[in-house]
């Protein structure tokens, strides 16, 4: 039985994923920064730095082919930018704003992407725009996941 049989790819490829941001290779902007901060889950915040238009950061997983439940852990604040993904070169989302007037330190933004085929897959997160009322670029994120629905 080959191994492209459906049955196969359910067995040998993951269904799911979590991805640690200060692991994330940086495609545009500044480096990846690590500061400690007790106020946020896993006692820590997790940003480019300088924040600027057009940040991204990229990494790559192998998945089953399939619809996912993707989970961001994120701050939203005042001086945050909105996010898009794409996945393989193809936009996934392009509405994940960030921006609050006041500051929720442990948010989780979810949002149904699709995996096109089996293999392995290339994430690019980039901050292409802000809220009007922003007065920054940044994307403080620790942790994605994603599990397979």
């Amino acid at each position: 039985m080959p191994l492209s049989n459906p049955v196969f790819s359910e067995l040998l490829l993951p269904t799911n994923f979590t991805h640690w941001h200060d692991e994330s290779f940086v495609e545009a902007g500044g480096q990846i920064k690590t500061d400690t901060n007790a106020a946020l889950a896993y006692a820590a915040e997790i940003y480019q730095n300088p924040a600027a238009l057009n940040d991204s950061f990229s990494f790559r997983k192998l998945l089953a082919a399939g619809n996912y439940s993707l989970s961001v852990l994120t701050v939203k604040s005042n001086n945050v930018g909105k996010m898009k993904l794409e996945i393989n070169g193809n936009l996934a989302f392009d509405d994940m704003d960030l921006y609050s007037s006041s500051l929720i330190v442990n948010s989780v933004l979810q949002r149904t992407i699709t995996i096109p085929n089996d293999g392995l897959h290339y994430f690019k997160f980039t901050v292409f725009t802000k809220n009007a009322a922003s007065s920054n670029y940044f994307f403080s994120g620790r942790k994605m996941w994603a599990r397979k629905i």
